[in-house]
C-alpha cells in the first residue's frame, strides 16, 4: 500500500447479547460468518483486510472512494439480511473511515488514519457510517450523500478532526424527515418513482 490509504473498521453491535440469547457455538458461527462476509466485500472493492478483530474487521484501501463504496455495499446488504432476524439477535454495523498516511509493519498497520477510524468506528451509532473530512475530500461531485458533523473531541488527539455521516439509505432518511417538500412535489414526481428496481 503506499503512504496514503484509506482504513475502514467495520465492527458488530450487539454481539453480547447474541451471544447470550444463542449460546457460544451458535454466536460465535453467525458472527465468524458475518465478519467473513464483511472482509469479502472489503476485497471485492480492492481492499485488503488487515485483520478480523472479533466481531469487526479492519481492512485498508487504496482510496476514499472505493472504501465508501465498500462500505455503502455493507449497509445497505446487511440491512437488508437484518429484516428478517428477530429484533434479539439483530447486530447492526458501525464503520469508521479515515484517510492518511498508514505505515506496514509485519503485516500489521499503523498510523493516525488507523487510530481515527478504529474510534470513529467506536463513536458512530448502529447503522452508521462515519468518516473523516480527509475521505470527503476525495468524492467527485455528489455521488455520496453526508452531513458535516462538525469537529468531534477524539482521545489522545490534540486537535479535532472534522467528521461527516456518510447517508447510506438511499432517499428513505429524506422522506421520512421532510413529508412536507414530498407531498408538494409528489405530483411532478412521477416519473422518478418509475425507476425505483426492488433488488
Amino acid at each position: 500500500m503506499g503512504a496514503n490509504s484509506t482504513v475502514v473498521f467495520a465492527d458488530l453491535t450487539g454481539s453480547t447479547r447474541v451471544f447470550e440469547a444463542m449460546g457460544n457455538a451458535r454466536a460465535t458461527e453467525t458472527v465468524t460468518r458475518l465478519t467473513q462476509w464483511i472482509g469479502g466485500v472489503c476485497e471485492s472493492h480492492g481492499g485488503r483486510v488487515v485483520k478480523s478483530l472479533g466481531d469487526g474487521v479492519f481492512a485498508i484501501f487504496p482510496d476514499g472512494l472505493t472504501a465508501t463504496r465498500a462500505v455503502l455495499e455493507m449497509q445497505r446488504n446487511h440491512q437488508k439480511r437484518l429484516q428478517t432476524w428477530p429484533a434479539p439477535l439483530r447486530m447492526e454495523l458501525q464503520i469508521g473511515v479515515a484517510s492518511g498516511e498508514v505505515v506496514e509493519v509485519d503485516g500489521d498497520c499503523y498510523g493516525d488514519a488507523v487510530n481515527l477510524a478504529s474510534r470513529l468506528s467506536d463513536l458512530a451509532g448502529p447503522g452508521q457510517i462515519w468518516a473523516t473530512e480527509s475521505v470527503i475530500e476525495q468524492f467527485h461531485g455528489g455521488e455520496v450523500r453526508h452531513r458535516n458533523l462538525g469537529p468531534i473531541n477524539i482521545r489522545g488527539k490534540n486537535e479535532m478532526p472534522v467528521v461527516h455521516r456518510i447517508d447510506w439509505q438511499d432517499e428513505v432518511s429524506e422522506f421520512l424527515t421532510m413529508p412536507a417538500s414530498l407531498a408538494q412535489s409528489a405530483r411532478g414526481a412521477d416519473s422518478s418513482f418509475g425507476q425505483i428496481e426492488l433488488a
